[in-house]
């Protein structure tokens, strides 16, 4: 069965933790970007627009955004990891967004 929006929202948040834990150390800015969208996620999170189908493309590509990024972490390509956290940013204010906190900027 494919997996729901929320479902996939969750994932996100998953890696989103596994991206935090200790970016510090790389860049304070970074990791205050990463918690600050989860933070956001998390309240979204379960709200009716994640049970429907319009939800599922856009946290589709947060989610794989989060494990393309957590990759990268891993990795250690730093210049690779800010310019996919750009995309991450970008891609997590427009699920925020869609789920109806108009508004809502990220830093």
């Amino acid at each position: 069965m494919p997996q729901s929006g929320q479902e996939m929202l969750e994932e996100s948040i998953g890696s989103c933790k596994q991206i935090a834990d200790g970016l510090g150390t790389q860049n304070a800015a970074w990791e205050t970007s990463i918690v600050e969208i989860i933070e956001k996620f998390e309240e979204v999170s379960d709200t009716f627009f994640f049970k429907t189908m319009p939800s599922v493309p856009v946290t589709r590509t947060a989610m794989r955004e989060a494990a393309s990024l957590l990759d990268l972490k891993n990795e250690g390509d730093w210049k690779g990891f800010e310019a996919s956290l750009d995309s991450m940013i970008s891609t997590a204010q427009d699920v925020i967004e869609k789920a109806g906190m108009k508004g809502t900027t990220l830093t």
